[in-house]
């Protein structure tokens, strides 16, 4: 028995679909098929029934459990090895949520392979509790996923940025429900009123996602229900959206650095402020406790610490051009 054939089964048990499993490990069909009764005729027992549909058996089940713990720790011993022969050859497997990952990752992977070119790198683009899920699974190395303190007993999470959030609106849809704009302008510069936009149209990301909490927190507190003309999933929409004067967007630091220059001189961009304190997105790095972190991961996650350093105290707030 081999750790190809223990893995192929674990895919394989999860997914429950010989053909998207077989494509998912670019094997046929038939070499999986191969590796199931490998494994099977090892232990003399069935792990799948095959009618009326491919479904673990209660001893498949239980093996399942124990193939995945004897792949996390073959892993482990594999980047101790690795560390201990010299350290600078392996695989180094990343997750990161989106749209965030194509901001900074080509700068960090950058700097990487300079240092450790003979490391393999395999990247998942993943929603922020997806690899979550992952990191609980051994199943990456290191995630950078946003949201709230990691409590979960399994991982440990370290910040790297307090993302601040930003109102962007232009100034053709101010003008339409704003009587007097420059003075409405100038106090919403440094903090913003939310009560004072109770008019203006909003677009608002759908409720899954993790923005939208704290927008829906900041309107509750502000004592405003939003106008929500347009809600999305897609983030990208807002800078069209804000610069067509359309509707009012909420923006993360990180969209409108890579933005700016983007921005119509009409746009406005005050920051995000509720009960006197800016509203902020946490990004953290996470991992699991219980996985052997070789010496590469470590470098990598010290590249990370240092561009979010390098963006931390960033101030993008602007007001329009006259």
């Amino acid at each position: 028995m081999n750790f190809e054939t223990i893995y192929y089964f674990t895919e394989l048990a999860k997914n429950l679909n010989m053909n998207e499993t077989s494509e998912k490990l670019y094997i046929s069909q038939q070499t999986l098929s191969n590796h199931i009764k490998r494994i099977e005729d090892y232990y003399d027992t069935k792990f799948f029934f095959r009618k009326p549909k491919l479904m673990l058996t209660p001893v498949g089940e239980e093996y399942l459990k124990y193939a995945e713990e004897l792949l996390s720790k073959e892993s482990d011993i594999k980047n101790r090895i690795i560390d201990l022969d010299n350290g600078t050859s392996g695989t180094l497997v990343v997750g990161a949520s989106s749209p965030r990952a194509d901001i900074f990752l080509p700068s960090i992977i950058e700097e990487f392979t300079k240092k450790y070119p003979k490391v393999n790198l395999v990247l998942h683009e993943k929603q922020s509790h997806e690899l979550e899920e992952m990191c609980e699974e051994n199943k990456l190395d290191i995630a950078i996923s946003i949201g709230e303190n990691y409590e979960n007993s399994n991982l440990s999470s370290r910040l790297l940025l307090d993302e601040k959030i930003y109102l962007c609106v232009s100034d053709k849809l101010l003008k339409e429900h704003i009587k007097d704009l420059e003075e409405f302008k100038i106090r919403n510069h440094e903090s913003v009123n939310l009560k004072e936009f109770e008019d203006i149209p909003f677009l608002l990301y759908t409720q899954d996602n993790r923005i939208r909490s704290l927008i829906n927190n900041c309107f509750y507190d502000a004592g405003v229900r939003p106008f929500d003309y347009i809600e999305t999933a897609y983030s990208r929409i807002g800078l069209s959206i804000c610069n067509k004067a359309i509707a009012a967007v909420f923006i993360s630091q990180m969209n409108i650095n890579r933005w700016k220059d983007e921005f119509c001189d009409c746009v406005n961009i005050f920051p995000l402020y509720s009960n006197g304190k800016p509203v902020t997105l946490g990004i953290y790095a996470i991992k699991n406790k219980n996985k052997y972190i070789a010496k590469y991961a470590t470098e990598f996650e010290k590249l990370l610490e240092e561009y979010f350093q390098k963006i931390k105290y960033e101030q993008l707030n602007r007001l329009a051009k006259k």
